[in-house]
């Protein structure tokens, strides 16, 4: 199979009956993708339209339709769960470097010798559906996603929206032991120790927090601006399920006083719910804000001309997760969805070219 359609060959093939093992010399000739009969160049093609389509028979169609070579959905499947082993392996093992040798990977410099800006990281996660059971019963498991970035390769909209001309997601199906090293890898890739100021912006989770102190020590902490007032408007529909208008004239007041800094008088507008079983989706607001309270100084945070919001990485979710792996009645194996994802965290990274260097090419 190749990029201009399958070709028909005849060649010899060696098997050994002691160890029962077998080659070709034509394979290693012409270079042929493991035993899919696939040249490298088609396996760059399956695997791009394999990521980047809705699903694998989407992909199918895709390719038939571009170039008239039709393909099975589960040579497509093979070969992009494949490379996309490959890409993970090598991502977890450069990662792992890392973050065992921090010195070698992310060498601090001497504060006059940094460069001006922000070096920016981004923590959220998504629910994706799996084909595996939790302790719980559940069948949805977190994919966590990471955005690093200089500010420095940003463009700020007079809107105040941004465009982020180079950057690169880090995700993982699981708990936060190994993740962590990916987001380290990453941000001592993008000058982590050579720039001058960090910026962390992360919701209220303790997991968040905890690895942002223990990999980026010297990292200003913001909570994130829009998770705060969805829990503030969350809290405010709780306390005032019947009356909108002063459900939002409440929460507007919170955030009002949190905006000019007066903390201590948004947290006097908060009833004690200390001891009342409040339901899942509402939180404890003067407990979430306590525990905030040194992440929340968004007046000094916008003098400074930090980014407050995680718009980036909602956006980043969207295309990184979302687009591929929350379609209708989809489910994943665990390795297969991580698969998948390192693969569309190098698309959105604009980093293919990383993905052809696993191929092979």
């Amino acid at each position: 199979m190749t990029k201009h359609g399958s070709l028909d060959m005849d060649y010899d093939y060696y098997f050994c009956r002691y160890c029962h093992e077998g080659f070709a010399y034509f394979n290693q000739e012409i270079v042929l993708l493991g035993e899919h009969k696939v040249t490298l160049e088609m396996a760059d093609v399956l695997t791009y339209a394999g990521q980047v389509a809705m699903s694998f028979e989407k992909a199918s169609e895709m390719i038939e339709k571009f170039t008239g070579i039709k393909v099975s959905e589960s040579l497509i499947r093979s070969v992009t769960e494949e490379t996309g082993e490959k890409v993970f392996k090598e991502d977890t093992k450069r990662a792992k470097e890392s973050y065992e040798k921090p010195e070698k990977a992310a060498p601090a410099l001497l504060e006059r010798y940094r460069k001006e800006g922000n070096l920016y990281l981004f923590t959220d996660g998504s629910q994706v559906n799996t084909i595996s059971k939790d302790e719980k019963g559940s069948t949805w498991r977190e994919m966590k996603l990471g955005l690093v970035f200089y500010d420095g390769d940003s463009i700020r909209r007079k809107d105040g929206k941004m465009i982020i001309t180079k950057k690169e997601y880090v995700t993982f199906f699981g708990g936060v032991d190994e993740f962590k090293k990916l987001l380290f890898d990453a941000a001592a890739r993008a000058g982590y120790g050579k720039i001058r100021q960090v910026v962390f912006v992360g919701d209220g989770s303790h997991w968040i927090w905890n690895m942002c102190e223990e990999l980026f020590p010297d990292a200003v902490q913001i909570l994130d601006y829009y998770h705060l007032s969805e829990n503030v408007h969350s809290f405010a529909k709780y306390l005032y399920p019947d009356n909108e208008i002063k459900m939002k004239g409440w929460a507007k007041d919170i955030l009002d006083k949190i905006d000019k800094g007066l903390v201590d008088e948004a947290l006097g507008s908060i009833p004690d719910l200390t001891g009342v079983k409040l339901p899942t989706q509402v939180p404890n607001l003067k407990v979430y804000i306590e525990n905030n309270r040194g992440r929340i100084d968004y007046r000094r945070y916008k003098l400074r001309g930090y980014y407050i919001g995680s718009g980036a990485i909602e956006s980043g979710n969207k295309l990184v997760i979302q687009q591929r792996m929350k379609q209708s009645g989809m489910r994943w194996g665990v390795s297969e969805g991580q698969y998948m994802a390192a693969l569309r965290a190098k698309y959105a990274s604009n980093q293919w070219d990383k993905v052809r260097a696993v191929i092979g090419l």
